[in-house]
């Protein structure tokens, strides 16, 4: 739920309207709003991310997690979820057409949960990409993994290390 672009650093907001809402459960491959978004239902969308983001926090920093933060989570997992259904090849899942704001909100939080509680949540880790904001899930051998993306944060890392190394270099 990165819809706050360069949290910390400028702090720009993409989820500004219930259109982008909408706009964003498209992006996230969630199914589609049955009804036009409303203010509502952006509040929520709201509160749901900023509690999945200090439970990131809380877990990055070994700290204990927001008994708010967790309640919000909570009350959004346990919305229903859109229906999905087996397709008539017989093997394929489809899933719904539309739903309700809320039963994709109760997607991410659920996978949320999942995150949370489960065998890769001591593998939550901050980028550590001087201008980036993200988290992401380290699965790399070792676990050792450093930034949110080699090609994005990584190389600027790398590039930058290099030109320290060699400050004639172009």
């Amino acid at each position: 739920m990165a819809t706050v672009a360069k949290r910390g650093m400028g702090d720009r907001e993409m989820l500004a309207t219930p259109d982008d809402l909408e706009t964003w459960l498209h992006v996230a491959g969630l199914p589609p709003a049955e009804e036009p978004a409303t203010p509502s239902e952006l509040d929520s969308a709201r509160a749901l991310r900023e509690a999945i983001h200090r439970l990131t926090w809380s877990r990055v920093d070994g700290a204990r997690p927001n008994r708010a933060a967790i309640r919000v989570v909570n009350d959004a997992a346990s919305a229903g979820t859109p229906a999905i259904t087996i397709g008539a090849d017989g093997s394929t899942a489809v899933p719904a057409p539309s739903a309700p704001v809320t039963a994709s909100l109760a997607l991410v939080a659920r996978d949320a949960v999942e995150l949370f509680t489960g065998p890769l949540a001591h593998r939550i880790r901050a980028c550590i990409g001087h201008d980036c904001s993200l988290f992401f899930v380290d699965r790399s051998r070792p676990g050792s993994r450093r930034w949110c993306a080699m090609a994005a944060c990584g190389e600027k890392a790398s590039s930058a290390s290099y030109r320290q190394r060699h400050p004639g270099a172009r």
